[in-house]
């Protein structure tokens, strides 16, 4: 897939710490080598994450951009036919598109919330650029309903050039991967606070794992699997453990704080901060 199709239109911007919200007990398995960093992390499809309009959107989003388009502008009517598909379609495998989610804003309340076991997990900050070169494709999300007609119709432009030039091949599942990795940057403006940083990869079968979570199967890969591992630059701990006012040596004694000091210690980390939360947040 050629990734600057999307990212062309698609900028990774300058290089910013993001940050994913999890449970404490992830960061074992997040860093599960000795003195290399952030070296294993899961990733889902898309299809699977809680905004139930997940690639609907931004595939609705593109068809409007390419059915509005003028007998003069290039138009390649098998693209017409890949949307349709994608959007009658439950998908498959090879066009499953794998994410992890990453935020802008590295101690924000409502992802603590959402995703960081309501404020008990903890936020591992990262760089975007880091990110960015262990993907098939990176970027910011688009939450505004103008900006996303414009960035469809950017890479409709990108994609008809490109496939008109015969830069890339007119492979039915290269397409698919194009505009569903597209679609995957396009989201539901009630989501416009996460100021999403998305990864987004492709698997093949054999790579693919599946796991149980509360009353679904989830399938997920390792995106990180022969992949240079993430620096990690920070870990805040979550606002319930309610340490943000805590002088320095009672904050260092406290039994969560000592727990990840020990796994950053055992895994040769020793040296990245682990912060408290600012937030007043207490969920009890």
């Amino acid at each position: 897939m050629d990734r600057n199709i999307i990212e062309d239109n698609q900028s990774t911007g300058s290089i910013r710490n993001v940050a994913h919200y999890t449970k404490i007990g992830n960061l074992a398995n997040f860093m599960s080598k000795l003195n290399i960093g952030w070296s294993s992390a899961w990733a889902t499809p898309i299809q699977f994450l809680n905004d139930r309009l997940e690639l609907v959107l931004g595939l609705n989003t593109i068809m409007r951009a390419l059915r509005a388009r003028t007998p003069e502008q290039n138009i390649d009517k098998r693209v017409l036919l890949i949307l349709t598909s994608l959007l009658e379609d439950a998908g498959r495998t090879e066009t499953d598109a794998f994410q992890m989610s990453f935020s802008g804003n590295v101690d924000d309340l409502g992802q603590w919330r959402g995703y960081g076991s309501n404020g008990f997990g903890c936020s591992v900050v990262t760089s975007s650029v880091a990110v960015w070169e262990v993907s098939d494709v990176a970027g910011w999300v688009i939450y505004d309903k103008s900006a996303q007609e414009i960035f469809a119709n950017n890479l409709l432009d990108n994609l008809f050039r490109k496939l008109g030039d015969k830069i890339i091949d007119f492979e039915i599942p290269n397409i698919e991967k194009i505009l569903i990795s597209a679609a995957g940057f396009m989201k539901h403006e009630g989501f416009r606070s996460e100021e999403e940083f998305r990864l987004i990869k492709f698997a093949s079968p054999e790579d693919v794992h599946f796991r149980e979570s509360g009353d679904r199967i989830v399938p997920y890969i390792d995106f990180l699997k022969n992949k240079s591992p993430l620096p990690i630059n920070k870990i805040y701990v979550g606002p319930g453990w309610q340490l943000h006012d805590k002088p320095k040596l009672e904050f260092n004694r406290n039994h969560i704080v000592q727990a990840i000091s020990r796994i950053l210690y055992a895994r040769g980390l020793q040296n990245v901060p682990i912060e408290p939360s600012s937030i007043p947040y207490d969920p009890k």
